[in-house]
């Protein structure tokens, strides 16, 4: 009689083992969840584990536990993913799992405040004192919190919303710190994060964030003899700018609507001077092209941009 051989999807060590075997990651996971699904897969396979002696370990239901390690149902919380990730202890670092799930939560939709609130749950309650808190994060949070909240500012106006915006993005900082000293440049690392948090709480106007209202605080329109036109045509150059791609958008609207000097800016997105000069000049032929379709002219300055 032949013996069947085992379904290759199947590991070695798993063969023969009780239960059913792990299924395939669903389709619907993306890189960045993949990152840190991958290695705690493999984790799980290398321990020779059931399903139901990871439950023991873990205290977590046994089909949660599946549901986790394929990627199906809602993204899960860090203190899920946590107590999997102690149990099956993968070759990655612990801070760089943390990482991966940060960064996979963000592509996943989740709000800011969503992840501060995982990632305290990790440390067991709320932040430490401010005693405890790095010298070099206060020092950083010290130099960037006023031109963060400039930015937060021209999104979304109400100062109530600013700080709240500000305040959880220094608060996620905090608790990601150690990253971002490990990353090439903290402000690089922390721009993403301060953008993603600002613009999910800003109004939208056909899915992209909306300027209309900054229209209405230009030089140009207090100047304006003609005011009532001035504002046909801010409006419409404050809806192109929310048409730029991100990095454009935001040298754009530091330059220009916070009143940041390219060094600044520079200062702020962690790049260097000549990237700012070469996206800023990027945006203006992008914003020409889109508020004059029509136009052959390859570089344009909109009216209005600088002042």
């Amino acid at each position: 009689m032949t013996i069947p051989s085992a379904p290759e999807d199947v590991p070695q060590d798993r063969r023969g083992k009780p239960g059913r075997p792990l299924g395939p990651i669903a389709d619907g996971a993306g890189a960045a969840h993949r990152a840190w699904l991958e290695p705690l897969r493999d984790a799980f396979h290398d321990s020779g584990l059931t399903l139901d002696e990871l439950r023991l370990r873990t205290g977590r239901p046994k089909g949660h536990i599946s549901e986790l390690l394929r990627a199906v149902g809602r993204y899960p919380r860090w203190t899920f993913a946590r107590a999997v990730l102690m149990a099956l202890r993968p070759r990655v670092p612990y801070e760089t799992m943390r990482l991966r799930w940060v960064m996979a939560a963000r592509h996943a939709g989740k709000k800011t405040s969503w992840i501060k609130d995982c990632l305290n749950e990790d440390r067991g309650g709320p932040l430490a004192p401010a005693r405890q808190v790095p010298l070099d994060y206060l020092a950083f949070q010290e130099m960037h919190r006023p031109r963060y909240r400039r930015y937060a500012a021209v999104f979304l106006r109400r100062p109530a919303l600013v700080d709240r915006a500000v305040g959880d993005v220094f608060t996620l900082l905090l608790l990601l710190w150690h990253d971002a000293l490990a990353s090439e440049n903290p402000e690089r690392f922390a721009w993403p994060i301060l953008r993603q948090t600002v613009l999910e709480r800003a109004p939208k106007e056909c899915g992209r964030p909306s300027l209309a209202h900054a229209a209405f605080d230009t030089v140009a329109l207090a100047t304006s003899p003609d005011p009532v036109g001035q504002i046909g045509e801010s409006m419409a150059l404050f809806r192109a700018v929310s048409e730029l791609a991100p990095m454009q958008r935001d040298v754009v609207v530091l330059r220009h609507l916070c009143g940041m000097e390219d060094g600044e800016t520079a200062a702020e997105l962690g790049v260097s001077l000549a990237s700012v000069r070469s996206t800023e000049r990027h945006a203006k032929r992008n914003l020409h092209t889109i508020l004059h379709p029509a136009s052959t002219t390859e570089e344009g300055d909109p009216r209005g941009l600088d002042h």
